[in-house]
């Protein structure tokens, strides 16, 4: 499978330049820097006798744009850009420096550099956006960043990212689409927005022990990951198309909305030990190798629909009381047993209006409809209908089958599968969405 498009947060993170520009442009008084500090709305450096301008600028107000056909590029002396840097279309820039800024209040882009090797801005400590789009030849990227809004690094040769190491908080942070990426390290501990990762290098590990709390999270074509202290996430959680054979987040309590496990190959084990609560949609798919699902015991609500679609022989989900959706649970393993969930679907605890519980043994699903008191849906009150079934929270008027042929990546285990497009990380994960609305 190959990335692309750009997900949805990468357009959002490229919206976020051009409102940082425009806003940051005003946010100093022109009178306040020497005039030749200032660059009114917007100035373009195509040499670098026009960055050598700026050389007596410990400040620079406005917005810079550096294009043309320099070589190499530094901008001295100036500490603080009040505004945004942009290095755009410099199709024979080898190398940038910017050493002595400390913070750019706007964004910081580089993008279309096709020969770039290597970009330098050791003392930036502070940035609202740093944007890394297309650089085919870049090998170094340095910074001391301490504070940032928004981190896109997409369509580069980087091999690493690890220069994150004093950043704590950020509102999104998007990786996708570096192909010879092996290494994502960062010390956040929270991100207000979204972390997303997604069709990077084939053995792309990513490590995030301090992350504590994030409000969506979507990974897909890691080979390993790492989240050590994990505890809540506001909104989404999703592991779509890896190839890790393990996956352990044991210290995650809670999920908001939809939690989802698909089209993992090569996954054999999971660990989510201290899980009690999911907000919306419960999705274990297509994983060809998971045979046991036994660590979600401690489960007790699940907001939205129960689909748990694979080969697996033993499902614990022993004190789960309520599920405010369908229960859609098909194995081709002959000897699951079906009765535990039975037991919840007749005491009422599965909510929706269609509950399937199906193994390898009966040729037939052994489902049981029933009709409730208006389709029940999760936290915000949306209709909407899958098959009749409620839904998770958040969705909007929709009907789609959760039943559809089986996964072309899957290796052929699942009784019935889901069909994820071949398309963006949130694409991913908007397709299993529409599979539970």
């Amino acid at each position: 499978m190959q990335f692309k498009s750009l997900s949805i947060a990468t357009l959002l993170a490229t919206a976020a330049i051009a409102a940082d520009s425009s806003s940051s442009a005003t946010s100093t008084s022109s009178g306040s820097v020497p005039s030749g500090c200032s660059l009114g709305s917007s100035a373009t450096a195509t040499a670098q006798s026009d960055l050598d301008k700026y050389s007596g600028c410990s400040t620079l107000v406005g917005n810079l744009t550096v294009s043309g056909v320099l070589g190499s590029g530094a901008l001295a002396n100036v500490k603080k850009f009040d505004g945004s840097l942009r290095i755009f279309n410099a199709t024979d820039l080898v190398t940038f420096s910017a050493d002595s800024i400390e913070e750019i209040t706007g964004s910081l882009e580089l993008q279309s550099l096709t020969v770039l090797t290597t970009a330098s801005f050791g003392a930036l400590e502070k940035v609202g956006t740093i944007s890394l789009i297309t650089l085919p030849a870049i090998s170094t990227f340095a910074t001391n960043l301490k504070s940032a809004s928004n981190i896109l690094i997409s369509d580069t040769s980087l091999e690493s990212i690890d220069g994150f190491s004093a950043l704590k908080t950020v509102d999104s942070f998007n990786i996708n689409n570096n192909r010879y990426l092996t290494s994502v390290k960062a010390s956040l501990s929270t991100v207000s927005n979204a972390l997303e990762l997604g069709f990077n290098g084939q053995n792309t590990a990513l490590s995030f022990d301090e992350l504590i709390w994030a409000n969506n999270i979507t990974l897909s074509s890691v080979a390993n990951v790492s989240f050590a202290n994990l505890q809540n996430v506001n909104a989404s959680l999703g592991f779509i198309n890896n190839t890790f054979s393990s996956l352990t987040v044991d210290q995650l309590k809670s999920v908001g909305q939809t939690f989802t496990i698909s089209s993992n190959d090569d996954l054999d084990s999971v660990s989510f030990k201290n899980l009690t609560s999911i907000g919306g949609g419960f999705v274990i798919a297509n994983n060809t190798n998971l045979k046991t699902i036994d660590t979600f015991s401690e489960v007790t609500t699940i907001g939205g629909a129960l689909n748990v679609i694979g080969n697996f022989s033993t499902l614990d989900l022993s004190s789960l009381k309520s599920v405010r959706g369908v229960a859609d649970v098909e194995t081709s393993a002959s000897n699951f047993s079906c009765d535990a969930l039975k037991k919840l679907q007749n005491k009422g605890a599965i909510q929706g209006d269609k509950f399937v519980c199906k193994n390898g043994a009966v040729s037939s699903s052994s489902s049981v409809s029933h009709t409730s008191s208006g389709s029940s849906s999760a936290s915000k009150g949306h209709s909407s209908t899958t098959s009749g079934s409620a839904t998770d929270s958040d969705s909007s008027s929709s009907t789609a089958s959760i039943k559809t042929s089986k996964s072309s990546k899957s290796k052929g285990a699942a009784a019935v599968g889901y069909t994820i497009p071949q398309a963006s990380v949130f694409g991913l994960l908007t397709a299993v969405l529409s599979a539970l609305l």
